[in-house]
């Protein structure tokens, strides 16, 4: 008893919350020190847009300490529809649990496990989550599935490094390479005056040399852990939460409500990256898919209305941490656009960058994101930002406008998994307890190769000039 609360002493991290809570505080006090200034912004197509080589000094506008405080509930209430999301989905994977449709799910792909292998399940469920990231842009939407992945994973003999790795890891990475990402390819290209995902077959070629780079770096980890020939990273944290017997689920077949639940949650899956896909659906479109699917499994399994309704609420009590996050990590957003200093910061970021040639610009402005990306993580907050300062900037130094694009998405998304202001990260690591410092290990020598992808592809899209303009 008294060596694991040892253990858990030495590998424990700084609670998330903690984490976002203490850059507000940072956030505060920088933007006391910031000069102040603006751009002018005009309404186009309904969006609303900076215009280039508008910035001008403005008067200093402070804010009380106070604001450090209002931050938090601001943040909570600007990204409500994902929280209810989150916790929605949280809410219908319950009752999936309580119906057994769940466990005698997940068992019966641990009973093909010997026949298929387990390599051959891990990549799977890499190309779906690597799928959803890479095409759909999916981060937070994912989270109410990371725990069964993680029971799945460790069912098979790996550890919690990998279950995260080849759930949450690849559908963040896959973000950055994403063809279609409506939250920053789709906006950059709306700004741009672009036509909507050109450039498809580039970005696409790049995400299956990202993910196959991925799939081999995890499955050397995971074979490695399995075999004991490397030491897991995560052997001394708690993964008990995660571990289900289901020897008793594998030797009984599902009952006919069981499997139309299943296959009612593979259709409304479906029906919702549809929607999102092609319909533009929202956040509480969303939601009222899952709570849909929540309310007909439960009553393909005659749940009883009680039931079924304290199903819900228990699922959406455990997913309440993780939405949680998410709308204080927004309060960072708010605070900066509240002192005003996102705009000097904006300015800053882009006077340097107007000397660099060709492809040095494209590298420069990566890296540069990537850094930037710390303070505001939303990707598509910062595309209304910062696309009608750089779209004008690749025009003056002859680059052209489709490669900027890529530029800004590779620094976007390829720190997300590193900087410990995403709030989606620490939700991540929240739910499988990974401290940081562990997950940085893990992680620090993939980005690191993957940066050195995005910089040849860079290079690669400054020589053909990657269009179409």
């Amino acid at each position: 008893m008294g060596e694991n609360v040892k253990k858990q002493k030495k590998s424990g991290s700084i609670n998330a919350f903690v984490i976002v809570f203490l850059v507000i505080v940072g956030c505060y006090i920088m933007s006391l020190f910031v000069s102040p200034g603006a751009f002018d912004r005009e309404v186009l197509n309904g969006r609303t847009v900076v215009i280039a080589n508008s910035f001008h000094a403005t008067e200093k506008t402070y804010l009380g300490p106070q604001a450090i405080f209002q931050s938090i509930p601001n943040g909570l209430v600007s990204s409500g529809g994902m929280m209810f999301l989150v916790m929605l989905v949280a809410g219908c994977i319950e009752v999936y649990k309580r119906t057994g449709a769940l466990n005698k799910g997940v068992a019966r792909i641990l009973s093909k496990s010997e026949a298929v292998g387990s390599e051959k399940i891990l990549v799977l469920i890499m190309i779906i989550f690597g799928s959803l990231g890479g095409f759909l842009g999916w981060n937070e939407q994912i989270v109410p599935f990371i725990p069964i992945v993680l029971s799945l994973v460790l069912a098979l003999g790996y550890d919690l490094m990998t279950g995260i790795a080849c759930s949450a890891m690849i559908d963040m990475i896959s973000f950055s390479f994403s063809p279609t990402s409506v939250y920053t390819v789709g906006i950059s290209h709306e700004v741009a005056e672009l036509p909507m995902f050109s450039g498809f077959a580039f970005r696409l070629i790049l995400l299956c040399i990202a993910d196959f780079i991925i799939i081999l770096y995890v499955l050397r980890y995971a074979r490695g852990v399995r075999n004991g020939k490397i030491q897991s990273i995560t052997a001394d944290l708690d993964s008990d939460k995660f571990r289900v017997d289901y020897s008793e689920e594998m030797k009984t077949p599902l009952t006919g409500g069981q499997s139309m639940a299943l296959l009612l949650f593979l259709v409304v899956f479906v029906a919702a990256i549809a929607g999102v896909a092609k319909f533009g659906w929202s956040m509480n479109d969303l939601s009222a898919c899952f709570l849909f699917a929540a309310i007909a499994a439960g009553l393909l399994n005659k749940m009883a209305p009680n039931d079924l309704v304290n199903a819900i609420c228990a699922g959406a009590k455990d997913g309440l941490t993780p939405a949680l996050v998410i709308g204080l990590a927004r309060g960072i957003q708010w605070i900066l656009t509240e002192s005003g200093i996102i705009d000097p910061i904006i300015y800053s970021i882009s006077r340097p960058l107007k000397n660099l040639p060709g492809s040095i610009a494209a590298i420069a402005v990566m890296f540069v994101i990537a850094i930037f990306n710390g303070l505001l993580t939303s990707g598509s907050a910062k595309a209304m930002a910062l696309m009608p300062i750089l779209i004008p900037l690749a025009d003056i130094i002859g680059m052209t406008r489709q490669t900027m694009i890529l530029a800004f998405q590779f620094g976007d998304g390829l720190t997300n998994s590193l900087w410990f202001t995403s709030g989606t990260l620490l939700i991540f690591l929240t739910i499988a307890g990974i401290p940081l410092k562990k997950w940085w290990k893990f992680i620090t020598p993939l980005i690191s190769i993957l940066f050195v992808v995005c910089v040849i592809a860079l290079i690669v899209a400054t020589k053909i000039n990657y269009g179409p303009f």
